[in-house]
């Protein structure tokens, strides 16, 4: 189902970070199911963690509902604000909720645990086990998401960044959440070439740019929402 290969470059061992440990492409062997989107493209790996690999197969097989929120991005690229905002819409802005639940109860981050060296619970079976309609957060490539994802159709919400603005923003959150402690030029020749956790950033945006134009997805830019929300200040 997968082809695992391990990321022992120097530079991939440089950026490795106390949160996660080693990293490893995963890439899907048979991506025949998936849409074809625009103009037929082969759908990119993605660098993640052997822990992953035992968890990999629980998140090909999870069952998908027609009623899911699918929250999709490559990290740092306004997916927590775009979390928020579309629970709050689909909860006819219930604000005294959303203040006292944490949004990782009511959005989970599906992946969380499979990719957390030492994390206590298991955000797939609380995804398994959530209330629908589930809210779910996802930062994995086209190829990775659930299989049934394709045939059920939940509606699929991604939100891309510039690139650049995304880099510097996930090199301090690898710093302060992950436990980075290497210098920022490293950092960013490791993500250039395709060694970060969640990488090849570009291509993992492409991939879902391609297939925009499906019904249930819903393509948002974070520098658009900037924009139209500067104007509620």
């Amino acid at each position: 189902m997968f082809t695992v290969k391990p990321l022992e470059s120097p530079l991939a061992k440089a950026v490795e970070a106390p949160m996660h440990g080693s990293t490893v492409e995963v890439h899907l062997n048979d991506g025949s199911y998936l849409p074809t989107g625009e103009k037929p493209r082969k759908p990119t790996h993605c660098v993640l963690t052997p822990k992953f690999v035992t968890q990999a197969e629980r998140i090909h097989h999870l069952t998908v509902y027609e009623d899911d929120v699918w929250i999709l991005s490559f990290p740092k690229c306004g997916t927590t604000w775009t979390q928020e905002m579309v629970w709050l819409i689909s909860h006819d802005l219930d604000y005294r909720t959303a203040s006292e639940v944490n949004l990782l109860d009511r959005s989970v981050f599906l992946e969380f645990s499979a990719f957390v060296l030492n994390y206590p619970g298991d955000t797939i079976e609380q995804v398994e086990k959530a209330t629908r309609p589930r809210h779910i957060q996802c930062h994995l490539p086209i190829a990775l998401l659930p299989k049934q994802i394709w045939t059920v159709r939940p509606k699929l919400i991604y939100c891309a960044r510039n690139p650049k603005d995304a880099s510097v923003s996930f090199f301090h959150h690898y710093r302060h959440l992950h436990g980075y402690r290497g210098p920022m030029p490293d950092f960013l020749d490791a993500l250039l070439t395709d060694q970060i956790l969640f990488g090849p950033q570009i291509p993992h945006t492409l991939d879902y740019w391609n297939v925009r134009r499906e019904m249930n997805i819903l393509f948002l830019h974070f520098e658009e929402m900037k924009t139209v929300t500067s104007g509620f200040q």
